[in-house]
């Protein structure tokens, strides 16, 4: 690949260079919907790993509901109400699918048996996916072949009870501190009991395994003397809902522990990625306070929460998650969504993310915004297959899908709607489009002429790419929905450019062209189904529509190459800007390169295989050398982190050379010919 690895320049002599800064406020409001509904005392939301379209609720009476496409069906998944303890805050308490679910069909759940005490089972899907094998059961013994099924409860409260499997593959079980007030008995802090920790557990063992799980040997207390080898870390007095930063959607792969408090701070702890052996200080601390220290804690340093508040505010955490989805908008990408009992609802950002250094800051209520009474008791958060947010009300039963009043455009570029852009051609010698999806595996679509033009985007408003083509012969679009089937709409002449994009901001691609004898854009709304047509541009300009303002619609633009210039009319207050940055040769580039809902400015020079990107966030300017004269830009976000990847196409040998934003690292697919046209990302 020439210039591996990649070398970074400088380059902004001479060049006019425009910078937008949006804080959160003044990104698109928040709302919530009614997802489902019919539900009991719901206090878990949990996505199935293997149908994008069906969650499952666990309700603290003991079932495990069904939920596909928003509607809860009449069959449960598992029906443990007659084995588990009610009442106060026990209960069915957690629900995990293992890593290799898809194969294994195992999953965990954490209840309080009817002694009260806690129960980590495993079982197994049945023949029927959506239900469960109830004879499957098997609970795990705690210390292995003959150690008890369960672990001892004091009292009836403080049962923790979240599940949830780590980026490592290990599964982590949180457990309060046995109840009381102010851990009587210190069990947070004694090394000997399993209480008021988090445990991390291997349970990818055979069936036949007694013990049902094995210790990881890169446990942080294992061979100590005296300590449970299952502790990860100390120091919790009941932690309600944690999660995991995504690295599978771009984030950093720290835990985020929500800690119900006493009767004075509410607390959350934040592990950057495999940082076991913390303390986090209960019952010697309340948040980052001193509480009982009649005794020493089992070590220090005892590590503050990154965020805390007073019961002026609230009375119970509810934990949430790292927002990676899309719809949202990507202001809220990497904020950290969590709740009190009370019914209000935060977001925060995280500085330093992923460190030892990291800190909360900004801290934002979107309580009114999502709906203020009507959200009542909120117990539990969850993330759908798009990594979208949904939070339970657990008075009324009903399950809450978290949304933007002003959608945003997903999807592009991602065939299998995993937020990811896959690498996929169209092959003009058989009308054929060739995917290799980003999941795994590759697909083949008979969709198309030689003579037509690809024209892929997210017509359906699913957050997935639809498969599409123009037909200059007779101006027509031939679209095959993902949700809904083909359609055929008659939009242009042969002398237009097709220029599909979100115009109207509805999450969906509109159909449109740009027609260089008069240098109009021609758009069809997809919300209305109205038609305008807007003078801007000539007929040598380069259309390049994209989000330049982030406002969630495209903005219509075009880069003049005769004085490499982009002209770009601001959907949001309908300015219009000049921004100088290219020549004649350059081939335009826009995208998302930093991350911030904005597409920036950026041309690729095959003189010299570079490309130079303005950053809308800051206004700097790089120089990325990457390709070759002979090479074709394929810019998109293939690591699913949120910003555009530079890669190239390379005709000569079929491949794609992709530098993933996301670790820097550089990798190399071959997938095509050199008589294939590559799909890129559109803008």
């Amino acid at each position: 690949m020439t210039g591996a690895p990649t070398r970074l320049l400088r380059y902004a002599a001479g060049i006019a260079i425009v910078a937008w800064a949006v804080p959160i406020e003044a990104q698109p409001q928040l709302r919530t919907r009614e997802y489902a509904s019919g539900l009991n005392a719901p206090v878990g939301f949990v996505q199935d790993p293997t149908r994008p379209l069906v969650q499952y609720v666990v309700e603290q009476g003991g079932r495990i509901r069904v939920v596909q496409n928003g509607a809860v069906l009449p069959a449960d998944f598992l029906d443990l109400s007659s084995v588990v303890s009610g009442g106060g805050e026990q209960g069915l308490l957690g629900l995990a699918f293992a890593p290799d679910y898809a194969t294994s069909g195992r999953f965990y759940v954490n209840f309080t048996n009817l002694a009260g005490d806690t129960v980590v089972a495993r079982f197994h899907r049945s023949g029927n996916p959506l239900v469960a094998d109830a004879g499957s059961r098997f609970d795990l013994r705690w210390g292995g072949a003959g150690s008890p099924r369960f672990i001892d409860q004091p009292f009836a409260n403080h049962n923790g009870g979240n599940l949830v499997f780590g980026p490592d593959g290990f599964l982590y079980i949180g457990l309060g501190d046995g109840g009381a007030g102010d851990d009587p008995d210190h069990r947070a802090q004694n090394p000997a009991v399993l209480l008021g920790k988090m445990l991390r557990i291997d349970v990818n063992v055979l069936d036949s395994d007694p013990g049902g799980y094995q210790v990881p040997a890169s446990n942080p207390f294992v061979g100590q003397p005296g300590t449970r080898p299952e502790i990860w870390s100390f120091g919790l007095r009941n932690p309600w809902r944690y999660s995991f930063d995504d690295p599978a959607r771009g984030g950093t792969g720290a835990l985020l522990i929500a800690d119900v408090g006493q009767n004075r701070w509410e607390e959350i702890d934040y592990e950057p990625p495999n940082t076991g052996g913390r303390n986090y200080g209960w019952r010697n601390r309340e948040g980052a306070h001193d509480n009982v220290t009649s005794r020493p804690p089992a070590f220090p340093p005892l590590v503050n929460p990154i965020h805390e508040y007073d019961h002026s505010l609230g009375a119970s955490i509810t934990g949430g998650f790292v927002y990676r989805g899309c719809a949202l908008g990507p202001a809220y990408r990497g904020r950290y969504f969590f709740a009190d009992l009370l019914g209000r609802v935060w977001s925060l950002a995280i500085v330093n993310p992923g460190t030892a250094q990291a800190a909360a800051t900004n801290v934002v209520e979107h309580t009114a915004a999502l709906g203020g009474g009507q959200l009542g008791v909120i117990t539990t958060f969850g993330v759908d297959a798009d990594g979208e947010l949904y939070l339970s009300n657990y008075s009324e039963g009903t399950i809450r899908k978290i949304e933007s009043t002003t959608p945003v455009f997903c999807g592009d570029g991602d065939f299998e709607g995993d937020g990811r852009s896959d690498i996929t051609v169209f092959r003009p010698s058989n009308g054929t489009w060739y995917t290799t999806r980003s999941s795994g595996g590759a697909s083949g679509v008979q969709w198309g002429n030689g003579a037509d033009i690809p024209v892929p985007g997210d017509y359906d408003g699913d957050h997935q790419t639809d498969v599409a083509v123009f037909r200059p012969s007779n101006g027509t679009w031939f679209i095959v929905r993902s949700t809904a089937g083909p359609m055929g709409i008659q939009w242009g002449n042969g002398a237009d450019r097709p220029v599909p994009a979100d115009y109207d901001g509805d999450g969906r691609t509109d159909v449109a062209v740009f027609r260089p004898s008069n240098g109009t854009w021609f758009i069809v709304s997809s919300s209305t189904g109205t038609a305008t047509g807007v003078e801007w541009g000539n007929s040598s300009d380069v259309a390049v529509p994209a989000d330049y303002d982030g406002d969630g619609k495209a903005d219509i633009a075009v880069f003049r190459p005769a004085n490499g210039t982009w002209f770009i009319v601001n959907s949001s207050t309908g300015a219009a800007t000049g921004i100088q940055w290219g020549n004649s040769a350059d081939v335009p580039v826009p995208g998302d390169y930093d991350g911030d809902g904005r597409s920036d400015v950026a041309v690729f020079r095959p003189a010299n295989g570079t490309w130079f990107i303005v950053n809308s966030g800051t206004g700097t300017a790089t120089g990325v050398q990457w390709g070759n004269s002979a090479d074709v830009p394929v810019p998109g976000d293939y690591d699913g982190d949120g910003r555009t990847d530079v890669a190239v196409f390379r005709p000569a040998n079929g491949t794609w050379f992709i530098v993933n934003s996301r670790t820097g690292t550089a990798s190399g697919v071959q997938w095509g010919n050199s008589a294939d046209v590559p799909i890129l990302k559109r803008p």
